[in-house]
């Protein structure tokens, strides 16, 4: 699993490439640890390459989501699979993010 964040002006970019299986999750979490303290910010979890989520992840996820909101960041997917859109649904998260 790879994952990269750009922050350039106000825009932060989060790609995943890759599985986020449970046992990966400290090294992504260590990879978005810039996003949570970020303001006034539109953020894009660029998921085109990512191929499955784990409830880890998604309890990450979880946490990026209540930590930025209240910094007023919008949150967005980009490039999502099928599988994670289905994903997102039954968790109730496709309600969180806006979708590019």
């Amino acid at each position: 699993m790879k994952t990269q964040v750009e922050i350039n002006e106000g825009k932060a970019v989060a790609t995943f490439d890759g599985r986020m299986e449970s046992h990966l999750i400290h090294e992504v979490t260590i990879a978005l640890t810039p996003l949570f303290s970020l303001k006034n910010t539109d953020i894009t979890l660029n998921c085109s390459k990512l191929t499955y989520i784990s409830s880890n992840g998604l309890r990450l996820l979880h946490t990026l989501i209540m930590t930025v909101r209240p910094n007023r960041c919008n949150l967005y997917i980009q490039g999502a699979s099928d599988y994670l859109i289905k994903v997102l649904e039954k968790t109730g998260f496709d309600k969180c993010f806006y979708f590019k």
